[in-house]
Formats: C-alpha cells, structure tokens, sequence
C-alpha cells in the first residue's frame, strides 16, 4: 500500500514542478554544463546527446525518472534560493546552502544516469 502513496506523492511534486519547468530546466542544463567535461564525447554528439535528454523530459513527463528529475531540480532551485534569502538568519541560510548541496548532487546522479542511458541507446 506504501508504493501506492509514493507514487501520488512522486506525480504530485512532479506535477508541482513542470510549473516552474523553464526554471528547473535551466538548473537541470548548469548540471548537465558542469558534467560536460566528464563526458568524452565530441560537440556534436554532446549536442546531439543534449537534444534526446530534452525530448526524454518533455515527452516522458510520466515516466518515473523524469518525475524524478524534475522534483530533484525543483528542490535544489528552491533550496538555492531560500539559502540567498538575506530575510533568513544566518544558520537558516546555512541549513539551506546544505539541502541546495545535497538535492544538487542527487539531482546530478539523476540526470547522469539518464544520460548514460541515453548514450547507450541507439539512435
């Protein structure tokens, strides 16, 4: 019953953050742009390899890896800004600087993994 309540929760914070998609997307591609060069692929296929994985997130909107993608983003975008709100006290902002860490590094495992996967599929 447990797995039944992840999945409304996962397709709920999901559907939460395709709202601020632009804003996500542009946190997920500085991830992607900070893996860039641990990927020993020449620009084209770089390029080429980038436009499959914005098709993945935009038509696979459902699937649970890019529900999953796109929460992760949602959560480091949110946790950066709050940890830059000067409205918060110092050790709020250090505990926000801490979570925008932590949901950064699993949002970049996220889109990592499914940029492997991208790579070994063929075109």
């Amino acid at each position: 019953m447990g797995h039944r309540y992840e999945s409304v929760a996962l397709a709920l914070a999901a559907s939460d953050a395709y709202e601020n998609a632009e804003q996500n997307l542009q946190v997920i591609d500085a991830a992607v742009g900070d893996m860039r060069s641990q990927v020993a692929l020449d620009e084209a296929a770089f390029s080429e390899l980038i436009s499959r994985f914005h098709l993945v997130l935009d038509t696979n909107r459902t699937a649970p890896a890019v529900m999953r993608i796109m929460v992760s983003a949602e959560a480091a975008r949110t946790a950066a800004d709050e940890a830059g709100d000067p409205s918060h006290g110092w050790l709020s902002r250090r505990y926000w600087r801490k979570e925008a860490e932590r949901t950064s590094r699993e949002l970049t495992s996220r889109v990592a993994a499914t940029l492997d996967a991208l790579i070994d599929e063929p075109v």
